[in-house]
């Protein structure tokens, strides 16, 4: 599978700036930013940042609301991530600054100063093969045979793994280290005030996007994965260095972004590694997630997810023959309770979300549904509010159900009890957008707080980003309003398919 590095620096642009790059946060099918992108493209051209500044020249940086953000519930509890998506200036700007061929040489030489013999990172962007659906897919796909697979590898020459994972890892990235990446820490300092250098160019465009601030970068795009990996890359050179220093050589690291998993015969040398990967972390700004780091001797077992170890042992409910998956219970509603115990024990998790796809998939082929329409739309109702992962999946499986109903009265009052249930958690985004697609042809419209639902609605007067630093004569035909692909919006039936929303295919 091959990684961003290997293309050419033309190939590198053109991969960043796909739509589903741009973002890859999953949108109904209609949703497709490729307009904007390519407005902004053909209009910016090879002009820079000071010739398209409306006069008197302000920067972006001087100005609140330049990206849009969107809200994520990432679990039952309080816990939300701001997905940004990044202001379409700018971020042709900033792969076009990344991607020239002496800029993008640059970016390729230094992964490669800054790799160490005995850490492996599976994490860099992966770009798609024949066989993966999106370059999402292929990058899940790595996480599972570099990182999972690796691991029980691994197992049968060391003995000890220890775990850990960085807390909050983009919102603490301090911009000015993108620079100490690239060449190196004292260098950066040295020249941090001059113009033309890529690390300080990456620096300026990042601070633009956030109203000038140093402390996180945005986050919901395959670029700002890639400035991240450039930072953790620096901090893997450094603690390479620091072990070599302290004679530690008998180990071995597997990073996927902000994940480690570093493997070792020695306890001691286990725990002075991880003393020292602290304190590399701590110098870059970060911190490690105290929740989730341990050390273990059963490395076979802790290899494997929580989930699909639950669900070896309880299961399973389904079984695959030739291009045809079927279900052990007896009927629809006790899978449906199967998945709902299974989703109370392990929230979020990718087993659930894989049940869920199956349960779709399998419905989907069903002319006749059998048993009580309403109570399966609660259990998987009840799923999602726990779960927040599986927000799309579950209103995939509801759109298909509620499509059984005959009476439009009755799909009008369930779709706004279940939008009545979601509102426990106001203002998330992700949830309005996905909602909108199985209500938008419905008689009394929703109102949505989300500008990406007021543009599907065709509200006036909606704003994804704020472009006033922007010269009027590259705002005057901005295509805003066409992120939303009206033909397909009001041709696709409020049911969503799962294929629209499935990374993998279930059969394979």
């Amino acid at each position: 599978m091959r990684t961003i590095l290997e293309l050419s620096h033309t190939k590198a642009r053109q991969y960043f700036l796909e739509s589903q790059n741009y973002c890859n946060m999953q949108f109904p099918i209609y949703i497709d930013f490729k307009p904007v992108i390519e407005y902004v493209q053909s209009t910016v051209g090879n002009k820079e940042l000071r010739d398209i500044l409306k006069a008197p020249k302000k920067m972006p940086s001087d100005y609140e609301n330049v990206n849009h953000k969107i809200l994520f519930k990432k679990d039952a509890q309080y816990s939300y991530r701001p997905i940004q998506l990044i202001n379409p200036y700018l971020y042709y700007l900033l792969v076009k600054a990344m991607t020239n061929k002496s800029s993008w040489k640059e970016i390729k030489d230094r992964f490669v100063e800054l790799s160490v013999p005995n850490i492996e990172v599976a994490s860099i962007p992966k770009v798609k093969g024949d066989a993966d659906k999106s370059h999402l897919s292929a990058s899940v796909s790595s996480w599972w045979e570099n990182v999972e697979q690796r691991s029980l590898e691994l197992a049968l020459s060391y003995r000890y793994m220890f775990v850990t994972d960085i807390a909050n890892c983009y919102g603490a990235i301090y911009t000015h280290t993108i620079a100490w990446a690239l060449m190196g820490k004292d260098k950066a300092k040295e020249k941090r005030d001059k113009h033309g250098l890529l690390g300080n160019t990456i620096d300026s465009y990042i601070q633009g996007m956030q109203y000038g601030q140093t402390n996180g970068i945005p986050q919901g795009s395959t670029l700002s994965d890639f400035i991240a990996e450039m930072v953790l890359a620096y901090a893997d050179k450094i603690l390479g260095e620091k072990l070599n220093e302290e004679k530690i050589s008998n180990y071995h690291i597997v990073r996927y972004r902000d994940d480690y998993r570093v493997f070792c015969n020695s306890k001691e040398d286990t725990e002075r590694i991880a003393f020292f990967l602290q304190e590399v972390l701590a110098e870059l700004n970060f911190q490690l997630n105290g929740k989730k780091t341990y050390l273990t001797e059963d490395i076979i077992s802790d290899s494997i997810k929580p989930d699909k170890k639950a669900y070896i042992s309880e299961g399973p409910i389904y079984r695959k023959t030739h291009k045809r998956i079927y279900s052990t219970m007896s009927n629809l509603q006790q899978e449906a309770l199967f998945i709902h115990q299974f989703s109370k024990k392990h929230p979020n998790s990718g087993t659930l979300i894989r049940l869920l796809t199956i349960f779709a998939q399998r419905l989907k082929s069903k002319i006749v549904i059998c048993g009580d329409y309403l109570v399966l739309i609660s259990i998987f109702t009840d799923v999602a509010l726990s779960s927040p992962k599986t927000y799309k999946v579950v209103l995939a499986i509801i759109s298909k159900l509620i499509s059984k109903i005959p009476s439009t009265e009755d799909r009008e009052k369930i779709v706004y009890n279940i939008y009545t249930k979601f509102q426990r958690f106001p203002n998330i985004g992700e949830i309005q957008i996905w909602i909108q697609r199985i209500a938008y042809n419905l008689p009394h419209p929703i109102v949505y707080t989300e500008d990406i639902c007021k543009i599907v609605s065709n509200e006036a007067n909606v704003e994804l980003w704020n472009n006033d630093w922007v010269d009027e004569s590259y705002k005057i035909a901005f295509p805003q309003y066409k992120i939303c692909t009206k033909w397909i919006r009001d041709n696709f039936t409020p049911i969503i398919d799962i294929n629209e929303i499935s990374l993998f295919d279930i059969y394979q």
